[in-house]
């Protein structure tokens, strides 16, 4: 009798964390992210139509200056030992507010080890979701043949659904992207990157 002994593990993982946060006061945020964008100009990066503040210093909010705290806890606790790199901060952030039929296409953040969103404001649903898509060639060979029972394996891009309060983790090298906004109102987030500590 043929035995087979097993040894299974996963390579090149991307570990990706959703985390929807309880008891934060999101009115002063969501406040702060509508002045800044009455009194700045916004950019064109990824972003499709929306607004993309430029890279955002103080001063901000407390409830959003306690999120980052927050945020930058969270990251070394329990995503650091898993990436490896030790010590991280928010290096930087801005704000994203995507209008009706406005998106995002893929993109990575450079010079970081790790990226995030928050979602501030999230009034509707089918607001444009986070998509994260797999980077190697298998999209040549997980063709219209491969029966699509999709799994982490083998899906060429996984949907992230957008949810007020709710923050997502993820590698800053993971090409990421942002579908349209099919409803009537505005959707508010915040980017930030997390970078090692000088």
């Amino acid at each position: 009798m043929i035995e087979f002994k097993v040894n299974k593990f996963d390579l090149f993982s991307t570990p990706v964390w959703e985390i929807p946060i309880l008891g934060i006061n999101s009115f002063p945020i969501i406040e702060y992210c509508h002045q800044v964008r009455k009194e700045k100009k916004g950019v064109i990066i990824s972003n499709r139509g929306g607004w993309h503040s430029k890279e955002l210093i103080d001063p901000i909010p407390h409830s959003l200056r306690e999120l980052f705290f927050n945020i930058e806890q969270f990251s070394n606790e329990v995503c650091s030992p898993l990436i490896g790199v030790p010590n991280l901060m928010i290096g930087n952030f801005w704000i994203n507010i995507n209008g009706p039929g406005n998106y995002n296409l893929p993109h990575d953040h450079q010079n970081s080890i790790l990226s995030g969103t928050y979602y501030v404001s999230v009034p509707e649903e089918n607001m444009g979701n986070l998509f994260i898509h797999r980077d190697d060639t298998a999209e040549y060979f997980l063709t219209s043949k491969v029966p699509k029972q999709n799994n982490l394996y083998n899906t060429l891009s996984y949907e992230i659904k957008s949810e007020e309060s709710k923050l997502v983790i993820f590698p800053s090298w993971v090409k990421h992207s942002v579908g349209q906004n099919n409803s009537n109102k505005e959707r508010i987030s915040i980017a930030f990157n997390l970078v090692p500590k000088q």
